[in-house]
């Protein structure tokens, strides 16, 4: 049976989906800002709502950037900032 129901993991609140693969952090933030674009193209399309086989199309578009604030790799921007930072210095000079 684990086969079958192995996509999701319990949590706290609901559920996970840990099955998103990149191929890295490139490819991450290249499919973020894809995500953002569709968006972005959606909400900017003034016929987006008329679409008669999306029932609710706002609710769509925030389902989608709601997935992208979540693979947001906000760990990672931590760690590379202190690096800047200790690189740099505190006034980003060398």
């Amino acid at each position: 049976m684990e086969t079958y129901f192995g996509s999701l993991t319990p949590k706290k609140r609901g559920y996970s989906a840990t099955h998103l693969r990149f191929k890295g952090y490139r490819n991450l933030l290249f499919k973020l800002e894809s995500l953002l674009n569709a968006c972005i193209l959606a909400l900017d399309n003034k016929n987006s709502g008329n679409h008669k086989n999306i029932v609710e199309s706002d609710v769509s578009i925030l389902s989608v950037l709601e997935m992208a604030a979540q693979i947001i790799p906000h760990a990672e921007a931590e760690f590379l900032g202190g690096v800047r930072e200790k690189f740099l210095g505190e006034n980003g000079n060398l």
